[in-house]
């Protein structure tokens, strides 16, 4: 599936309550450029990496997410399994929770450790023969 950057980038500036006008000031363009941005399916690299740096969001992972690989004169699609991050703070969401989640894990180990350890400093009684 063909990715439509210029729809990316709107849906991105819209989402982020950015203003076209705000927007074309931002880098250095019209505001009718920036509608013509919009209808594009490509763009210059360098236009995209500017663009990216003001929404704060990498457009280029879109493409590494979605890769094509010939091999053998077949072209096969390889899906990237990672998480999409559309921000850096949802992806610092993710990370505290991940983090939260293994000092939770942490505690619970320590505890398993404590009692094993309590267990092995008990002695053993032997059983008596009658």
């Amino acid at each position: 599936m063909a990715i439509h950057i210029g729809k990316k980038i709107k849906e991105e500036l819209f989402k982020q309550g950015i203003s076209v006008s705000t927007f074309a000031k931002k880098i250095n363009r019209s505001r009718n450029v920036i509608y013509d941005i919009f209808e594009r399916e490509s763009i210059d690299t360098a236009l995209l990496n500017k663009i990216g740096i003001i929404l704060r969001l990498d457009f280029f992972s879109i493409y590494s997410d979605q890769k094509e690989y010939k091999k053998g004169g077949v072209v096969s699609f390889v899906k990237d399994d990672k998480p999409v991050y559309n921000t850096s703070s949802e992806h610092m969401k993710a990370l505290e929770k991940q983090n939260e989640l293994l000092l939770n894990e942490i505690a619970y180990l320590k505890k398993i450790v404590a009692l094993m350890e309590t267990k092995k400093a008990t002695p053993k009684k032997k059983a008596k023969k009658k």
